[in-house]
């Protein structure tokens, strides 16, 4: 049962973060969006799935906030981390770990404010 919430949850980020950028990307190809914005949106969008990942698990399960925020973010960091490292030929820099540590605090916020609104 509780596989089965991961995974639904896991599927909602993707789906919506590859469908975000796609509508993103086709902006920019006809020139609505700069380069800038678009970089700009694309990690606004990321922090969005994975701070709306940790909310909706929380907010299914009994379990705190922020394990369950740690918990989702921590394993779809670690696919995004063991993907880039096998299939990506680009080097571990810091900035990458600042982007995966911001993604994590994201998912971590998203299950205790849904924590936090649960009890009210």
């Amino acid at each position: 049962m509780m596989l089965k919430i991961y995974l639904k949850d896991i599927a909602y980020m993707l789906g919506s973060i590859v469908v975000g950028i796609f509508l993103f990307t086709v902006l920019n190809y006809f020139n609505i969006l700069s380069d800038k914005v678009m970089n700009f949106m694309k990690i606004l969008l990321s922090v969005g799935a994975f701070g709306f990942a940790g909310w909706y698990l929380a907010k299914n399960t009994k379990k705190r906030g922020l394990i369950e925020g740690l918990k989702i973010g921590g394993i779809v960091l670690a696919f995004f981390l063991i993907i880039s490292l096998i299939f990506l030929s680009s080097k571990f820099e810091i900035k990458n770990l600042l982007y995966y540590l911001i993604l994590l605090a994201s998912s971590v916020c998203g299950g205790i404010i849904a924590k936090q609104k649960k009890e009210d």
